[in-house]
């Protein structure tokens, strides 16, 4: 206390006296005497007339400590020190007189300040009762004591964590109006603090002294305000919230340089960075309050989040293009194929099918005649039976074509077994009526001719299948290489009007 009242001799000695007295008698019989010679509940009367009493303040701020979004508040630790004139207590003191009793304090006249916007305030009571009063012997008193609140303060998260605070405390008399009672700061260095205050995640920028005189239904009461201009400081955000949702951003890019067929891979990626995201974003809204308004720190993590989840929207539409290449029409594919032959129509496959039957038959006449050295009749009933038989097998065959609604290619490899199955050249009693030499011959050699026509096709569908699956990973690679210039220009672009925004242009 020794110290704190030297420091505050310096700060406000009258020039005539360095030390104190104690209480003299005179004063304490003054004090003890009653309401008829000393009233302590009434203001002073200033030069024996009905003037207001001008009570002037000063403030030494010893401690601050940080402000907190979740309550709105921050905590303030203060000298709080009063000036006035009371004529009553004029002595013939030399030095001033010092007072340290609180009985004595409670027995003189003292404004009824309060800090109106303060949710606690008390006083310091250890080791003794934390104030003193300074009585000059023109009755000039300075009635000084430390007192500990926290402030309400309701703070502007628009641009969370880039913003900075202006908070009032707010200082008023609780019985007196401005027709008894007038408040107003000292005009040198009102409000002084100690140079050594530092918070976690502010700083203080400046102080400012105001007024805040108030009309109510009551009256017109006399208000002084102090102003408390601080600046978040952003070191621990930008390494806790900004760098690292950055780095997932980044990471997320990782997927333009996979394969468009490493599917698992892409999509593992994705989500991983996305979900890491979430939580980063939640992380930093714990220790915020639920405001109706979307902060910085939303802007920021709602982008970083839709860069994210556009690198997903990215991979999907790469995948889409590359299967719509793989999907397309078979004739739109084959036009583009060199050497590819165009797809028959089921006409003229049965006129293929009916020339080869013809063909057929005149091989196997033929070698029939040459065959069989037997009698002309022999040869009529053979003929008459071949003629039957062409005529079944035509039947037949335009029934299986009927039938059949596969590939023209397969049908026209597989009709000549149908055919058989049903046109067997075995009727009647079970005896045979030509010999099948030649007909094994013709049928093995339709068999090969239908093979390497499969094999055709087969190898046709074959190319067109590797030519579509090239262009498709061609297209889809496309798409990637443009993104890999988009994304990082468009992040870019948005943390250069983002940092501007918030940093410089809005206030």
């Amino acid at each position: 206390m020794l110290f704190v009242s030297t420091i505050f001799l310096l700060l406000y000695r009258s020039g005539t006296a360095s030390r104190s007295e104690p209480v003299p008698i005179y004063l304490d019989n003054l004090l003890n005497a009653g309401r008829e010679v000393y009233d302590n509940q009434s203001p002073p009367v200033q030069h024996d007339k009905e003037e207001v009493t001008v009570v002037e303040l000063a403030m030494y701020i010893e401690g601050m400590s940080s402000f907190r979004t979740q309550t709105m508040d921050f905590q303030l630790d203060v000298y709080f020190q009063q000036f006035w004139r009371d004529p009553r207590l004029a002595h013939n003191e030399t030095r001033r007189v010092l007072v340290k009793d609180k009985a004595v304090l409670h027995k003189m006249w003292h404004p009824d300040v309060y800090f109106a916007n303060a949710r606690i305030a008390e006083f310091h009571e250890v080791t003794q009762p934390n104030f003193l009063v300074w009585i000059q012997p023109d009755g000039s008193i300075l009635y000084d004591t430390r007192i500990s609140m926290v402030v309400v303060c309701t703070l502007n998260l628009e641009k969370w964590p880039l913003d900075s605070q202006r908070c009032h405390l707010r200082i008023l008399s609780y019985a007196y109006t401005t027709e008894q009672l007038v408040i107003k700061w000292k005009e040198e260095e009102p409000i002084t603090r100690n140079p050594n205050i530092a918070m976690s995640d502010m700083h203080i920028v400046d102080l400012y002294p105001g007024l805040c005189d108030g009309n109510y239904s009551t009256g017109t009461w006399s208000c002084v305000t102090a102003e408390f201009f601080v600046k978040r400081e952003i070191t621990h955000h930008v390494m806790q919230s900004y760098v690292p949702t950055t780095l997932i951003v980044v990471i997320s890019w990782f997927s333009f340089w996979l394969d468009v067929e490493a599917v698992p891979a892409r999509v593992s990626l994705a989500i991983t960075t996305l979900l890491t995201l979430s939580t980063q974003a939640n992380a930093a809204r714990m220790a915020l309050p639920e405001v109706s308004y979307m902060k910085a720190i939303d802007v920021w993590m709602g982008a970083c989040m839709m860069f994210v989840f556009g690198v997903m929207i990215e991979f999907t539409i790469v995948n889409y293009a590359q299967r719509q290449v793989m999907a397309s029409s078979l004739e739109s594919v084959k036009s583009g194929v060199p050497g590819a032959e165009k797809k028959p129509s089921r006409a003229d496959l049965g006129a293929h099918a009916r020339q080869l039957f013809l063909r057929l038959r005149t091989n196997e006449r033929q070698h029939l005649v040459e065959a069989a050295p037997a009698t002309q009749q022999r040869n009529e009933d053979a003929e008459a039976q071949e003629e039957v038989w062409a005529e079944q097998k035509e039947t037949n065959l335009s029934e299986v074509w009927k039938e059949r609604d596969g590939d023209p290619a397969e049908r026209l490899a597989h009709w000549n077994e149908k055919e058989n199955d049903a046109s067997s050249p075995l009727m009647g009693n079970g005896r045979a009526h030509v010999r099948y030499g030649a007909a094994d011959k013709l049928r093995n050699r339709k068999c090969n001719d239908s093979s390497r026509k499969k094999e055709k096709w087969s190898s046709a569908i074959k190319q067109i299948q590797k030519h579509k699956k090239i262009a498709g990973r061609n297209r889809a690679k496309k798409i990637d290489q443009t993104s890999r210039w988009i994304f990082p220009l468009t992040f870019v672009i948005f943390n250069l009007t983002y940092w501007f925004f918030y940093l410089y242009w809005k206030e």
